[in-house]
């Protein structure tokens, strides 16, 4: 793509995943001031966009630190430089426990764990490794994924993981995941988490940070008073999802996958040459008949309701009617994430033109 620069979109080749710079800067700037605003570190997630130059941006915008989900995207983050991260995430095998430690003797790395058993061997990792690791203890606050609940099992969690050698309880965390009324969630949330640092607390367990607060809910998890941080992803990029929720307006969203019409087999069909390779499986319900994978830039009206590995299929509502093959169109993914996980690089574009590409660095590092 460098030979590339300061080409016109319309002359990229399809499909293309595609940056809007102007709304990029933009996003990152908007959930800066949250943070600043609120008194709260920002530790953004770094598996929305897996990207070093993006993270470089955050960082220089204010981000505390960085969030991953993976030991994979740990390794990445470390190679480029940076040396605060969280691994969000129940760290199991003794081949990631490994990684994890040789990480931790050049970054400070920290770790979840909702159970005796991760602790344990995280513990027996840490002492044979000659280092002392800090934990925080993940929270199930009602998404019914990993954490364990508040109040007494919590405490007695804390108080097995204190007791082990090599391990260093210094916080909380949860990821409460998307609900509906984001606002109310998102005090209610921040404010569960509150409440069980205090508990802990009352019980003689150090709790330094206090971490919640996602895209959808961490604009009112971060006026809480006793939340530490917070740790939006989507945010960068926002997504269609986050737009029918009413977090996020299409004009903020920042990723699109930039597609051609390459069949018109019926008045209201478009088939374009972006499929499953290219999107995300996930999908958003329009309505109780529609769901979609993604929202066509300037026909929100119309919906992608079939992906199929090379090819996804437009219904189009009459303000599609005249695309014709081998127009082009803009996809607002359903879910940025593993959108961007499907591609290489971002193209970056300002006003029009190509002005740069970024590389997906974290690409596929799910282990």
């Amino acid at each position: 793509m460098s030979s590339g620069m300061g080409m016109a979109v319309v002359e990229l080749d399809t499909p293309s995943l595609l940056v809007d710079l102007d709304r990029l800067e933009s996003n990152i700037a908007h959930w800066a001031g949250v943070a600043q605003t609120s008194g709260v570190r920002l530790r953004p997630h770094f598996k929305t966009h897996k990207c070093i130059e993006i993270a470089r941006m955050q960082q220089a915008a204010g981000a505390a630190g960085f969030t991953v989900a993976k030991v994979g995207e740990a390794e990445v983050m470390v190679g480029a430089g940076f040396t605060d991260i969280f691994v969000a995430y129940e760290v199991v095998g003794p081949s990631k426990l490994q990684r994890l430690i040789t990480l931790a003797r050049t970054a400070r790395i920290r770790v979840g764990v909702d159970s005796i058993a991760v602790a344990t061997a995280l513990s027996e990792a840490a002492v044979s490794g000659g280092i002392t690791l800090d934990v925080l203890i993940e929270v199930e606050t009602g998404l019914g994924r990993c954490g364990v609940l508040p109040g007494q099992p919590l405490l007695d969690l804390a108080k097995q993981v204190e007791a082990l050698p090599g391990l260093r309880v210094v916080g909380i965390f949860t990821y409460r995941g998307y609900r509906p009324n984001p606002e109310e969630a998102g005090l209610e949330e921040g404010t569960t988490m509150a409440r069980e640092a205090d508990y802990l607390r009352r019980a003689g367990i150090r709790v330094d940070e206090v971490s919640a607060g996602s895209t959808p809910t961490g604009r009112s998890v971060a006026t809480v008073p006793g939340v530490t941080e917070i740790r939006p992803g989507t945010y960068v990029f926002y997504d269609a999802t986050q737009v029918v929720w009413g977090i996020a307006t299409l004009e903020q969203c920042a990723l699109t996958a930039l597609a051609r019409v390459i069949s018109r087999p019926a008045r209201d069909v478009a088939i374009l040459d972006a499929g499953s390779k290219v999107l995300t499986t996930e999908f958003l319900c329009l309505d109780d008949k529609r769901k979609s994978y993604g929202i066509v830039r300037g026909l929100p009206k119309s919906y992608i309701d079939r992906l199929w590995e090379e090819h996804s299929r437009v219904r189009l509502s009459e303000e599609g009617y005249n695309l014709k093959v081998g127009d082009l169109v803009e996809i607002i993914p359903a879910h940025a994430c593993p959108t961007v996980n499907l591609a290489t690089d971002l193209v970056c574009v300002r006003g029009g033109y190509v002005v740069d590409q970024w590389e997906i660095a974290a690409r596929g590092r799910v282990q």
